[in-house]
């Protein structure tokens, strides 16, 4: 907790008006952004203070950094949180029965929904780090319960993963995922022509695509 505040108290001084002379007002937005240890990546700035602003990043288990692998526990706590803010309402959650190695009221919330899935034998690995295949699955099954809770088309685009030359490196259980994401230009190459399904996502990279998410919620 004390790692992610103090991360969000950099930001926060990325915008403080330090060059302003005495009396005179200064937009935050017009100062240059001033790197920091232990701040997100100089690419990630300005989404990951989008979604700060938006209220879709909650204080992760574990206190990881922007640039750390984040893990199934913290990626439920992220889109859970995602979800709660667009349809402003508390999912609801499934017994705490449901895995016996996690508790975590936002992967039962998560479970409930059918977001994330455990794997296998009643255990839900939170403290396993997750990939960009996986993740696009997990965020495709959030855009379809907020378009059938909310009736909004947040991914009009059919699936798609033509152009790219690692297509048949991407899962069987998670081409739909990833081609709706890379159709909706939710998530991104690698490169121009890469996908690297099995590449592990970090904190802000997460964080990014939930905002894209929330983005097109909103503009829907």
């Amino acid at each position: 907790m004390k790692k992610l505040i103090c991360m969000l108290l950099s930001l926060s001084l990325f915008c403080a008006p330090a060059l302003a002379i005495k009396g005179e007002v200064v937009d935050p937005n017009e100062l240059p952004y001033i790197p920091s240890e232990g701040g997100p990546s100089n690419w990630a700035v300005s989404e990951v203070e989008a979604a700060m602003n938006a209220g879709l990043v909650p204080s992760l288990t574990g206190n990881p950094g922007f640039t750390d692998t984040i893990t199934r526990e913290q990626f439920a706590e992220l889109i859970v949180q995602s979800v709660e803010v667009m349809l402003d309402e508390e999912l609801e959650a499934a017994p705490s029965s449901t895995f016996s190695d996690s508790t975590n009221p936002s992967v039962l919330k998560a479970s409930q929904s059918g977001i994330v899935n455990g794997v296998g034998e009643g255990k839900f690995e939170p403290k396993t780090t997750t990939n960009r295949e996986q993740i696009a699955t997990m965020i495709f099954r959030a855009i379809q319960y907020v378009e059938k809770d909310t009736g909004k088309v947040v991914a009009p685009n059919a699936g798609s993963l033509a152009g790219f030359t690692d297509k048949d490196a991407v899962s069987s259980w998670a081409t739909e995922g990833v081609g709706t994401l890379a159709a909706n230009n939710i998530m991104n190459g690698t490169s121009a022509t890469e996908l690297s399904p099995a590449e592990a996502c970090t904190v802000e990279q997460s964080i990014l695509l939930c905002y894209r998410l929330y983005d097109r919620f909103v503009k829907a």
